[in-house]
C-alpha cells in the first residue's frame, strides 16, 4: 500500500474510509461487520469510497487499522480534511487500570480531527473526560438504521412464549451472567420465557463456554436459552424478529446499533438506564436504574429487569409502535448519509467545492 498515493481532487466531495481494509473500500452488507464497521459500510455505499483520489478521511474510533497512525499523518500532510466519528472510551468500571493504555490510540487518532462527531453526548462526555479532544468544531450524530431493511413488515410473526434477545457479541461475562438470571426472574410469572444469545463469548472461550453451560444447568434454563453465534447485517432482521424485546445488559453502553436496528423492527429495549442507551431508546422500552460509576460496574437487580420485561411485555403493541417510530423519526439512515454530507462539505468550504 503506497499511502504517498493520496491525492486531493481539483473539484468535488470525495471521501476516503479508513476501514480495517484500508485502501479498499470497507466491507458490504453480506460480510460480517460488527460496532462501528456497519457505519463505514452504510456511508460507503452512499458516498463511495475514494482512493488514492480522496479530499476527506473518515475514521471511526472504535474501527481499528494496523498502519493507521501512517495514515492519518499521510492524509493530513497531502492536505485532507480529517473527520473522527467517536465512540466510546476505555474507563476504570471496565477496564481497570488498564483505561489510560487502552485509551492511547484513541487520543492519537483524535488529535488529528479537523472535525469530530460523537456517537452521543454521553460519548462526548466521557472523551472529554479521558481523551481530550482537540478543540475543533463537533456534533452528536447518532448511529444510523435502515429502517427499509429493519422493517416489521419484513419479519416473521413473534413466537407464542414471551422470547428475550440478548443481541451483539457478549464479551463481557456479566451481560450473559445478568441476562440468565433475567430469563430465571422471569419464570417466575412466565415459566415458558426463552432467550435468544448472539454473537461471540468473552476470552478464552472454552473458560466461557464451560462457564455458561454449568450457569445454565444450575439455574435449570439449559432447554430455555439459545445461541446463534454471529451473523451478517442481511441476516439480523429474521434473527430479532424471533424475539418480542431486546434485553440489553451493557453497562455504560456509549451508543450501540443494535438497540436502533431492534427499535426500527418495532421492538423495545429492556436496558441500564446509563450510558448512551437511554438517549437512543426514550420512551421505546424501560431502563432500569443503575448508579453510574466511572470506576466500577454496577448492576440492578434481576428482579428488576424482569419486572421491567413484564411490564413492557404487556404493553407491546404501544411500544412496539414507539420503537418504531423513534427509529424512523431520528435515526434513519438518509438523515445520517445526509448530514454527513452537509459536515463534509462545510468542513471542505464552499470554495474547494
Amino acid at each position: 500500500m503506497k499511502l504517498s498515493a493520496f491525492q486531493k481532487p481539483d473539484t468535488g466531495l470525495a471521501v476516503a474510509y479508513l476501514s480495517p481494509r484500508f485502501p479498499e473500500p470497507p466491507v458490504s452488507r453480506s460480510e460480517f461487520s460488527h460496532g462501528g464497521a456497519v457505519k463505514l459500510t452504510y456511508l460507503a455505499e452512499n458516498l463511495p469510497h475514494q482512493f488514492p483520489l480522496a479530499n476527506v478521511l473518515y475514521a471511526v474510533s472504535s474501527v481499528a487499522h494496523p498502519l493507521q497512525i501512517e495514515v492519518l499523518e499521510t492524509a493530513k500532510r497531502k492536505g485532507l480534511k480529517i473527520i473522527v466519528n467517536q465512540n466510546g472510551v476505555a474507563f476504570p468500571a471496565w477496564d481497570g487500570a488498564n483505561y489510560e493504555a487502552s485509551n492511547r490510540s484513541l487520543k492519537q487518532l483524535i488529535s488529528f480531527a479537523d472535525f469530530i462527531i460523537y456517537q452521543s453526548q454521553f460519548c462526548k462526555d466521557s472523551a472529554e473526560r479521558y481523551i481530550s479532544p482537540p478543540d475543533a468544531p463537533s456534533e452528536v450524530i447518532y448511529n444510523p438504521v435502515d429502517t427499509r431493511l429493519f422493517s416489521p413488515d419484513a419479519c416473521p410473526e413473534k413466537p407464542e412464549a414471551l422470547t428475550l434477545l440478548l443481541g451483539g457479541n457478549q464479551y463481557e461475562k456479566y451481560r450473559l451472567e445478568l441476562a440468565l438470571k433475567t430469563l430465571k426472574a422471569l419464570h417466575r410469572d412466565a415459566p415458558n420465557a426463552k432467550l435468544i444469545v448472539s454473537g461471540n463469548l468473552w476470552l478464552p472461550r472454552d473458560e466461557a463456554e464451560t462457564w455458561t453451560k454449568q450457569a445454565l444447568r444450575d439455574m435449570n434454563l439449559t432447554e430455555h436459552v439459545a445461541f446463534t453465534g454471529t451473523y451478517a447485517q442481511t441476516d439480523a432482521p429474521v434473527l430479532y424478529s424471533q424475539a418480542h424485546l431486546l434485553l440489553h445488559t451493557k453497562y455504560a453502553d456509549p451508543s450501540p446499533g443494535l438497540v436502533l436496528e431492534a427499535m426500527a423492527l418495532g421492538m423495545p429495549v429492556v436496558h441500564l438506564d446509563n450510558g448512551g442507551v437511554p438517549e437512543l431508546v426514550g420512551d421505546a422500552g424501560i431502563g432500569v436504574h443503575v448508579e453510574h460509576d466511572w470506576d466500577r460496574v454496577n448492576l440492578p437487580d434481576p428482579q428488576a429487569m424482569a419486572d421491567a420485561v413484564l411490564q413492557v411485555y404487556a404493553r407491546r403493541e404501544e411500544f412496539s409502535q414507539k420503537a418504531r417510530q423513534r427509529a424512523v423519526d431520528l435515526f434513519s439512515l438518509e438523515k445520517f448519509v445526509a448530514k454527513h454530507k452537509e459536515i463534509f462539505e462545510k468542513v471542505l468550504g464552499d470554495s474547494h467545492l
